[in-house]
């Protein structure tokens, strides 16, 4: 994890630098299974041509025993076009998620922030924490989800892997109260974590509504935080904030920043104690790019995976 936060903090270097270019994301939603089909892809400068496909089906565990997102992630050459490898795309895109919540963590909440809530307790819940545990000397965690038993079955495994002391919640409020960090992973789409709950200080990564007419935060949350998106254009189309937009509670002038701007030094990211931060992620295709690229790598270094010709 520690070498995929490395990677994707560089995507966020390659976005604000401008030596990459992103393609618009291709959403499909599948209504009648409760489904989602989506293509990013782009390419960064000294690294490759990279395509992600993943699909995701929201009761996916519940009705066949296997995981909600599924993809994969092509990677070609940069120089000629050519394909370089095939990826699973699931490991990857919950790893580089949680890695993206951790640099903007690293950015946006206190320093000393030791007390985390998980509001979704899936794949993506595992990830967050694990990078947040790379990041911060994590002491509590407070975990909520709708399905008692992954909130029971998340607190168990994590116990066991991270020795630090992890509760299950009743309600999404008692897991907010009192946090450092709060982390919402899930497919709503309203409101779950509400203003009037939100302490002075806490730091939101807000994950999960990274599709138009997803949404997990009151957006009275968004009117007196501090925001930080990772991709304006993308956020504006597909985010919390553009929920806030729709609805009047926010203006597109009141974003604070891209995180890469933070990240390269352009705008400073918390500056005191006592303001609400939040980090609206979307995620972007520079951010696979970067991590397959060092997964890729690292493949080849250790002589795994297999070469096969597709003629």
């Amino acid at each position: 994890m520690r070498d995929i936060i490395e990677a994707v903090e560089e995507a966020f270097r390659a976005f604000g630098r401008g030596t990459c270019k992103i393609a618009p994301v291709i959403s499909t939603m599948i209504d009648k299974y409760e489904g989602e089909h989506e293509i990013k892809s782009g390419y960064i400068e000294g690294y490759c041509i990279g395509t992600k496909i993943v699909t995701f089906y929201k009761h996916n565990l519940s009705q066949y025993g296997i995981p909600a997102l599924s993809g994969v992630v092509v990677l070609n050459d940069l120089n000629n076009g050519t394909l370089l490898a095939i990826l699973d795309g699931t490991y990857i895109t919950a790893t580089r998620t949680g890695a993206a919540g951790a640099v903007a963590a690293k950015y946006l909440a206190r320093k000393d922030s030791q007390k985390a809530a998980i509001i979704g307790t899936g794949a993506q819940g595992r990830s967050q924490l694990a990078a947040l545990t790379e990041v911060f000397d994590i002491s509590e965690v407070k975990a909520y989800d709708t399905i008692s038993e992954s909130a029971a079955r998340y607190v168990r495994e994590m116990s066991e892997r991270y020795k630090i002391k992890i509760i299950q919640t009743q309600s999404a409020e008692e897991a907010v109260t009192g946090a450092d960090i709060i982390v919402t992973v899930t497919p709503s789409t309203k409101p779950i974590v509400m203003d009037q709950w939100c302490q002075g200080g806490v730091h939101i990564n807000a994950i999960g509504a990274d599709a138009p007419g997803k949404q997990e935060l009151d957006p009275s949350i968004l009117t007196h935080a501090k925001v930080v998106v990772d991709n304006l254009a993308q956020c504006l189309e597909r985010g919390e904030i553009q929920t806030a937009i729709r609805t009047g509670k926010l203006k597109k002038e009141d974003v604070y920043a891209e995180l890469s701007d933070i990240v390269l030094g352009r705008k400073p990211g918390r500056v005191n104690t006592e303001e609400i931060t939040v980090f609206d992620a979307t995620g972007m295709s520079v951010q696979d790019i970067t991590t397959a690229h060092a997964v890729f790598h690292l493949a080849k270094k250790k002589g795994i995976g297999t070469t096969v010709s597709l003629k």
